[in-house]
């Protein structure tokens, strides 16, 4: 979970410590029964809340019925399913978390009756669709009907395993998250940065991811795959009527990665860990950057029943910020330009659900850190819009047609999504279908109609008829408004199982279109249709001004393996169609790329361009085999791998690299040997010993066959550096340099680190760098090199208001860590 991923090392290791050997965990008395309810206590915490103009809110729920609420979801009748997990984020207690369902009779924004719907261990994502309740308690996601009446589930599937861990791994917090249907019938899944080693879908389909991403799913447990990547620690999704995909992402405590918030097309990498830092322009650029917080909940509200401004937006949640925040959307091309404003203040919100009355429920975890703290943990309270009535609950299962195709593209999201799964449930038969079918292709081909309404339409009739839909949707595909043209493309390659009668041509000419969201909606397709002999026509499109459409491009030709009409555009292609080309195929690790790549290296009258060499460079590692195991709170970010391991075909790379720094010239020595430590095939501090050998054949080739290939300093180096040190000064520094890029000293550098951490013609940033990195040795002999090198140094304070020296601040750190 991500409750605790901004706040400080020292108050989670606290917490870490806190033991639940003793504690005393509370449940329910009774299966079902009343709310208890302690209305002192309720107006108390009520004076922790809120909200904005317009909106009035109600105590809900709270404890022992609703501790501990982690995750919500609501019915179009105003029932509200809350997950309760009293291990929080870091406590691993098996069998103590279960689902509530909660009914407030009369309507008066405060639960009267509860139930427990379900038990299971750690639930952090619910949906539900009318009768069925999806809840992720990873590693599984599982179905759960109530087939009596009673509010307890009696039948229980599971439609995925493997999507995450359990508590055998861990407590909770870092995992498999929140889940959100969309009117396409997928569920969506936000998955932590423990990521998952086989997860497995009720149709056998198997998928991997190390770190955080979204994945979806059909709800019969089928068609699971990865939707979007490169996410930090994302705990929960938002999913707009028109299928587009939000969250907000957690910090990396320090490390350049803050709050951000995501739109997520299809395809997307949005660059964690590996690429935000030193691959910045390789990764879809994320809405904003909030600074410093802890993302939680995501809800897009679609609801006419709020005010003016508020029944159209995303939500987002923060719960060390203590608010909901409402952010404004304008569309920009393949993006969006964001705002963010203050909606509900409330302590630790976690979640929000929306019913199908204009109410939207949000989850507080009020007093709770990241273990058990008794059972007076959280509660729920009610927003709603400030009005003289409410609307009567819809009693979605007695509707006729009419009326269900009504909500359906009506203005309500909650009551859309859960019209459409009761037709879908009743159009099990051919017969039963008939009634919907005219209906939703007329709604669908209504240019009167609002997009979300047509979409609605067309992506139910898709779910209903299948293969047999296609026609219809064809239609849609030509529509004057983009975003049904969009949708369309994408609902016809919706289902994989059901493309023999979809042809790649109408996604080509698609690629061509003035709209950015058809663009991408057109890439996404070619992908699913497997369309390589497409490749070509995508090529342009890696070279377009919009940097969301560029990146999905790439993107799409490394998944199509199109490494023969990229290869082609290094010739043909302009500029930018060149440079595009060669981000893709600096990221397909097949032998024959490599090759071809060589070829053209190999083929150059004059010397290759550099940018074919740095593609070679990248290629030279691939990411090593995942054993599963987690990369922790800040894992490197060097990039642009995270664990880089030579492949197949890194020997015949290698001498192609040699040979560059070998023949290059000093004007271009330094900044080839930059591209080539960013792409890990030097250490990090090679640049100034290349340079300092370059006027010597001998030195230089020693330099570079010792470099070339390692990621860092290894062993068998070490030999060959020690030489050069002793050579000449500008050799040493170049020594003293590349020891400084490392990480950490080693048994066989310390005495070169030594030595030039104490030379005085060593320029005095290195220096510190080397005390630093020698200070950090464990055991004596770091401690005891550290104090040598430092004693003499012992600086006279600075004056005030000035800026300590390297040295000085070397000085300081290793006598404050002391």
């Amino acid at each position: 979970m991500s409750l605790g991923t901004a706040l400080p090392r020292a108050l989670r290791t606290a917490a870490v410590l806190m033991t639940t050997a003793t504690a005393v965990w509370s449940q329910p008395t009774a299966k079902s029964g009343p709310v208890p309810r302690d209305e002192t206590r309720e107006r108390t915490l009520m004076g922790q809340v809120k909200v904005a103009d317009g909106f009035t809110a109600s105590f809900f729920a709270a404890p022992p019925i609703a501790m501990y609420p982690v995750c919500l979801t609501a019915a179009a009748d105003g029932v509200v399913f809350a997950c309760v997990d009293p291990n929080l984020s870091l406590t691993a207690a098996k069998g103590k978390g279960r689902v509530v369902r909660l009914v407030d009779a009369d309507r008066d924004g405060h639960a009267d009756r509860y139930s427990v719907f379900a038990e299971m261990d750690s639930p952090r994502g619910l949906a539900f669709d009318g009768r069925t309740l999806y809840v992720m308690h990873p590693p599984f996601l599982t179905a759960y009907r109530d087939t009596t009446g009673d509010g307890v589930s009696d039948v229980a599937d599971d439609i995925v395993s493997g999507l995450g861990f359990d508590l055998d791994f861990r407590g909770a917090d870092h995992t498999t998250n929140g889940i959100t249907m969309g009117i396409d019938g997928w569920l969506y899944i936000a998955v932590g940065d423990y990521g998952f080693q086989k997860a497995v879908g009720k149709d056998g389909t198997t998928i991997r991811h190390r770190g955080g991403s979204v994945v979806r799913v059909r709800p019969d447990g089928s068609g699971l795959e990865l939707y979007a990547q490169g996410t930090r620690n994302i705990y929960d999704l938002a999913v707009d009527p028109l299928l587009h995909l939000f969250t907000r992402d957690n910090t990396n405590d320090g490390d350049g990665w803050d709050i951000r918030l995501h739109y997520l097309p299809a395809g997307a990498n949005m660059g964690y860990p590996m690429y935000y830092t030193n691959f910045a322009g390789e990764h879809m650029p994320s809405l904003a950057d909030y600074g410093g917080g802890s993302g939680t909940g995501g809800l897009f509200v679609h609801d006419a029943g709020f005010p003016q401004g508020f029944g159209n937006s995303l939500y987002t949640a923060d719960w060390l910020l203590n608010q909901v925040f409402r952010h404004p959307l304008t569309p920009k091309g393949g993006s969006y330009d964001v705002q963010q404003e203050q909606f509900v203040s409330v302590p630790h919100p976690v979640d929000m659900a929306m019913d199908g009355q204009s109410n939207m429920f949000v989850a507080s975890l009020a007093g709770g850190e990241y273990t058990y703290a008794g059972d007076s943990v959280g509660y729920i309270v009610r927003v709603s819009p400030t009005r003289a009535g409410l609307r009567a609950p819809v009693n979605i299962p007695a509707l006729n047609a009419a009326a269900l195709h009504a909500l359906i593209v009506g203005p309500n999201a909650t009551l859309a999504l859960q019209a459409q799964r009761e037709v879908l449930r009743r159009g099990a038969t051919r017969r039963a279908a008939d009634v919907f079918v005219p209906r939703l292709a007329a709604s669908m081909l209504n240019q009167s109609l609002s997009a979300y309404a047509r979409v609605a339409a067309m992506f139910t009739l898709r779910q209903l008829r299948g293969a047999r839909s296609h026609a219809t949707i064809r239609a849609a595909a030509t529509a004057a408004d983009p975003q049904v043209r969009a949708l369309a493309l994408r609902a016809l390659v919706d289902d994989t199982r059901e493309l023999a009668d979809v042809s790649p041509a109408m996604f080509v000419k698609a690629l061509a279109d003035t709209s950015a969201p058809v663009q991408l909606a057109a890439l996404a397709g070619l992908v699913r249709l497997g369309a390589t002999g497409a490749a070509a026509s995508i090529i342009p499109l890696t070279a377009s001004r919009d940097a969301a459409v560029s990146h999905i491009a790439i993107n799409a030709l490394v998944s199509l393996n199109a490494s023969s009409a990229a290869l082609n555009a290094l010739g043909s292609g302009a500029p930018g169609e060149r440079a595009g080309a060669l981000r893709a195929l600096q990221l397909m690790h097949d032998t024959a790329t490599v090759a071809a790549l060589i070829d053209r290296v190999n083929a150059a009258t004059g010397a290759p361009s550099r940018d074919l060499v740095v593609a070679l460079a990248r290629l030279y590692h691939r990411e090593a085999e995942w054993k599963g195991e987690w990369w922790g709170t800040r894992p490197s970010f060097i990039g642009p791998y995270f664990a880089p391991t030579a492949w197949d075909a890194s020997p015949t790379i290698a001498p192609v690299l040699r040979r560059a720094l070998l023949t290059a010239n000093v004007a271009e020595l330094g900044a080839l040997a930059d591209d080539f430590a960013r792409n890990r095939v030097l250490p990090q501090g090679a640049n100034a010993l290349l340079l300092a050998t370059i006027t010597d054949a001998t030195q230089r080739a020693d330099a570079v066959n010792a470099l070339v290939g390692n990621t860092q300093i290894t062993a068998a180096m070490v030999p060959v550096i020690t030489r050069l040190n002793a050579i000449g000064a500008a050799q040493h520094a170049g020594v003293a340099q590349l020891i400084a890029g490392e990480g950490s000293v080693t048994g066989e550098t310390l005495p070169l680190a030594r030595s030039a951490a104490a030379d005085a013609s060593v320029p005095d940033d290195v220096r510190a760098a080397l005390i630093t990195r020698i200070a950090a040795v464990s055991g004596r002999p770091g401690t005891d090199a550290a104090a040598a090198l430092l004693t003499p140094l012992t600086p006279a304070p600075s004056a005030a208001g000035s800026t300590a020296g390297p040295l000085e601040a070397a000085w300081r750190r290793f006598v404050g860590d002391r």
